[in-house]
């Protein structure tokens, strides 16, 4: 048990996540690995609405787990206290040892060493926060004796070699953004499909490109985006469509987002997709590979090429990507 011994207990009957932009992203995906992997019940609310929608509720058989790159986001702090004093069991993940999250949670507390965080964007945190919450639902799944002691070591044998996957990684995506950032440079808005843990990465993906490139974007569930979404693409000019695809073997996600993107394409829109190597996928204009990879691991590679795409385009306008327009890091005062 490398990482959930002591720190979260298998009889506990739900887990509550709380975390604000990037953390609460990093939250929302790991909602599904604790669901499938872990099965039990688990909840990712932005810490702002902490006092609205959980705050009532909390109590000492939930787990709350809280998210902050910083470990000073004041309303993910609010949380992590009140959530303690109603008697529940808290869980800090940050970046920083020294910081009000780690003291609050001091013994509960899960690193992500990821190195010091120059980034306003986050984006190597987010990756190591993905991690360390998949981690963490594989240990809890067996804790529950909801996988086998061989299933779990086969997990955490792939989960070991993803530095040096990711390392081998990022030169190929570079170049492979660098080819293809152009056709955005003036591009100002935009939408990013997909579904299940897809669509959580989608919201941070989105975010992105607002934050560092100054591109509109909103994130959408698959089968949502011809709820509405769809009627702003009637003119192919205006924006671009970035899909996250499943591996074929998650076949209704697969199937569905294919549908989508023959729609789409019929329309004139373009489409970029972000895709496992080795799945053919007829209507994308631009299409980027990501390594071979479990479907576990899936939106720790997805998350990679959105996060270069953004440094080339920003670039490319002459931007600080790391220092986005009226945004400032949360710091210790």
């Amino acid at each position: 048990m490398k990482v959930a011994q002591g720190i979260i207990d298998s009889k506990c009957s739900s887990i509550y996540i709380f975390g604000s932009g990037t953390s609460y992203h990093a939250g929302l995906v790991s909602t599904y690995w604790f669901s499938k992997l872990a099965k039990i019940p688990t909840h990712c609310e932005l810490a702002p609405e902490f006092p609205y929608l959980i705050e009532p509720i909390i109590a000492k058989k939930h787990v709350s787990i809280c998210i902050s790159q910083s470990g000073e986001s004041e309303l993910t702090v609010y949380a992590a206290k009140v959530a303690q004093e109603h008697g529940s069991h808290v869980i800090g993940l940050t970046n920083q040892e020294e910081s009000t999250l780690s003291a609050i949670t001091k013994g509960n507390t899960l690193i992500t060493r990821a190195g010091k965080e120059e980034s306003v964007m986050a984006t190597k945190t987010y990756v190591t926060q993905l991690v360390i919450l998949v981690a963490l639902a594989v240990d809890l799944a067996l804790l529950r004796k909801k996988i086998t002691e061989e299933q779990h070591h086969e997990i955490w044998e792939k989960m070991s070699g993803l530095p040096a996957k990711v390392e081998e990684y990022l030169p190929q995506v570079r170049t492979s953004i660098r080819k293809i950032a152009p056709y955005f440079k003036f591009c100002r808005n935009s939408f990013v499909i997909g579904a299940g843990p897809d669509y959580a990465n989608c919201m941070e993906a989105a975010l992105k490109l607002k934050e560092g490139a100054r591109i509109f974007s909103q994130a959408f569930s698959t089968a949502e985006t011809p709820h509405g979404p769809i009627t702003l693409l009637s003119d192919p000019r205006d924006a671009f469509v970035l899909c996250i695809i499943p591996r074929p073997e998650a076949i209704n996600r697969h199937r569905d987002i294919l549908k989508l993107i023959k729609r789409l394409s019929d329309k004139g829109v373009t489409i970029l997709g972000i895709k496992n190597p080795d799945d053919i996928v007829p209507g994308l204009d631009i299409e980027v590979d990501i390594p071979k990879c479990s479907e576990i691991f899936q939106p720790i590679f997805s998350i990679i090429p959105v996060q270069w795409l953004v440094v080339e385009i920003a670039t490319m306008q002459n931007m600080d990507c790391d220092r986005p327009q009226n945004l400032t890091k949360v710091s210790k005062l």
